[in-house]
């Protein structure tokens, strides 16, 4: 069976294999690539629409409850700018 999960960029559902994982693991935003890190985390497509509109309505924060500084979505950023597509 397929574990389905919503991207919190798009809100659309996606297979979790299709997805990226991020986590505030250790005080730090991270992506998981391994998918299995401790801690709250939320899924996402890996394309940088989806986590251009996450920053823009703040669903990331929401989805991680936690409150988020702008040197975490940096680092997010510059992450996501590595591994996503267009």
């Amino acid at each position: 069976m397929l574990q389905v999960r919503t991207c919190v960029g798009c809100r659309q559902l996606g297979n979790r294999a299709d997805l990226v994982r991020i986590v505030k693991f250790e005080s730090n935003l991270t992506i998981d690539s391994s998918k299995s890190l401790p801690g709250r985390g939320c899924w996402i497509h890996s394309k940088k629409s989806c986590l251009q509109t996450a920053f823009e309505r703040a669903s990331l924060a929401r989805a991680l409850r936690v409150n988020l500084n702008l040197q975490d979505l940096n680092h997010l950023k510059e992450q996501a700018e590595k591994m996503f597509e267009n």
